[in-house]
């Protein structure tokens, strides 16, 4: 029955504020992520113009070292420092980077002579790109780190958490590592990989041979395809014998010989030499007139160096001037 007039508990007409004000947020919330992504989007997979300039690469900073892809790998690795010219290559071309860039799996960096870098491979664990090396990266997730060393020396650490393991592929061999670890992988121009434990242990596998290296041991393979040799221990001293020339020099270059370890990093004045299998080397050091100062220098797997010096004199190979006396030819 009806009394008439207005209704005792009117209906309230919905209220207009929240609507707005969280369409606003959702609109915020989106066009951040919308932002976002295009600058990640673009920083990592979009193609230069023909002819534009090469400069740094605008890598994202800030995303998380554990953010995954679709098959459950983390795809981002951490620039810890860079020193001299280090550079990836994407989209065709090299381009620098620099401490706090992230790199992508398949990325390959490089370091130039004199350079040096370091990347985070997981939360306990990093590896150091010496001068010269070339590496591709290849995954960082819950299993585990690996990359690919295609030529260059690099000096890995390996944190104690059961997560951090790390591979290391370089021609035909792996190493791999079995809890906290201190190691050296060397891949050098002739196809050795010669790898030391330093700490830890480690594994070393090529050909379908195992051994297993234990901390203050090493071993190689001495080419590629080939079966690692034997783990023998690190000597204690570095080894470096210089065979100087003899006599006097007239020309213009001199033969340096000598012998190290067949792992040794050899270098003469800082230009590296190749070293041979059986440890020798020997290159030809060109000479300027007057005395010639000669360093010699052998880093070995550990990374531990020793120096031998020498002086290599060039005589002038020019005649003596002569000065002509006048004098009669006949006397009357």
């Amino acid at each position: 029955m009806s009394l008439g007039g207005p209704p005792l508990f009117p209906d309230k007409p919905p209220s207009k504020r929240f609507p707005v004000v969280g369409t606003v947020l959702l609109l915020g919330l989106v066009g951040g992520g919308l932002f976002a992504a295009t600058r990640l989007s673009r920083a990592l997979f979009e193609r230069p113009q023909p002819g534009a300039p090469v400069v740094a690469a605008a890598l994202p900073v800030g995303i998380p070292v554990a953010a995954v892809d679709a098959g459950g790998d983390a795809s981002i690795f951490q620039v810890v420092s860079a020193n001299g010219q280090v550079d990836a290559y994407r989209d065709g071309r090299w381009i620098a980077i620099h401490r706090g860039d992230l790199l992508t799996r398949d990325d390959v960096v490089r370091t130039v002579p004199g350079a040096n870098a370091v990347l985070r491979l997981s939360a306990g664990g990093e590896i150091e790109l010496r001068e010269k090396v070339e590496i591709r990266l290849d995954r960082l997730s819950a299993a585990g780190s690996t990359v690919d060393l295609r030529h260059g020396k690099v000096v890995a650490r390996v944190g104690g958490d059961a997560r951090d393991t790390l591979a290391i592929t370089a021609r035909e061999t792996t190493t791999s590592t079995e809890g906290p670890a201190h190691l050296v992988v060397q891949a050098d121009e002739h196809g050795q990989v010669s790898v030391a434990a330093l700490k830890g242990t480690a594994r070393f596998a090529a050909a379908g041979k195992t051994v297993i290296l234990r901390e203050g041991t090493q071993t190689r393979s001495s080419r590629a395809g080939a079966p690692p040799d034997d783990p023998e221990k690190i000597p204690e001293e570095v080894l470096l014998q210089v065979v100087w020339p003899e006599g006097e020099h007239h020309a213009d270059s001199a033969t340096i010989e000598g012998h190290a370890t067949s792992a040794s990093l050899v270098t003469i004045n800082g230009t590296p030499t190749a070293v041979g299998e059986d440890g020798r080397f020997r290159a030809t050091l060109p000479l300027r007139e007057g005395a010639n100062r000669v360093n010699v220098q052998a880093e070995d797997l550990a990374g531990r160096t020793r120096a031998a010096t020498g002086t290599i004199t060039r005589r002038p190979t020019r005649p003596p001037k002569l000065a002509t006396e006048p004098r009669e030819l006949w006397k009357k």
